[in-house]
């Protein structure tokens, strides 16, 4: 579960980042934005649908021990090129060979920085949300900010040691 909540907080921002680097691509290098560019006002609504999208492929990932930054650096780099010849298959009806074009090297390239925000953010995140929180100091638990500490989980204050398995109570077996 925690791991797809890092996965829903970092994908929309992967997002973000692939929408900001197309940009900053496009203001860099000069290009026109064009009319290929229409559904940029839908970005919400993308961002939307991919933090869906990530939810479900934390779902599907299972428990897994070890958090790999490989999906999150690719993700990047995959969403602003598959975003580029969307464009232009749309615009222009070509399948474009897009590697010669100083616009989409700039932007694949401003997704490696953001990339690797992202993977440490993702980092954070997850070992933050391993980390139980820490109770107040005494001396703050006197003050009415006493309700910020964490509630009893019942898990806490369950028996420990040799506890006997689930079943009928040990006079009716």
């Amino acid at each position: 579960m925690r791991r797809g909540l890092a996965w829903a907080l970092i994908v929309p921002l992967a997002a973000v980042g692939v929408l900001a680097g197309h940009a900053a691509a496009y203001a860099l290098t000069g290009a026109s934005l064009g009319s290929g560019h229409d559904y940029l006002a839908h970005a919400p609504q993308i961002v939307a649908v991919v933090a869906l999208l990530a939810l479900l492929g934390a779902a599907a990932e299972g428990r897994r021990q070890r958090f790999s930054p490989l999906p999150i650096a690719l993700f990047g780099a995959t969403a602003f090129a598959v975003q580029e010849h969307v464009e232009r298959i749309a615009h222009t009806g070509d399948l474009p060979f897009l590697l010669s074009t100083p616009t989409f090297l700039l932007g694949l390239g401003l997704q490696a920085p953001l990339a690797v925000l992202l993977w440490l953010l993702a980092r954070r995140l997850l070992t933050g949300l391993r980390r139980q929180p820490r109770r107040l100091p005494p001396a703050l638990a006197l003050l009415p900010l006493a309700w910020l500490e964490r509630p009893a989980l019942v898990a806490d204050h369950a028996p420990r040691g040799n506890v006997p398995a689930r079943g009928p109570p040990s006079m009716l077996r």
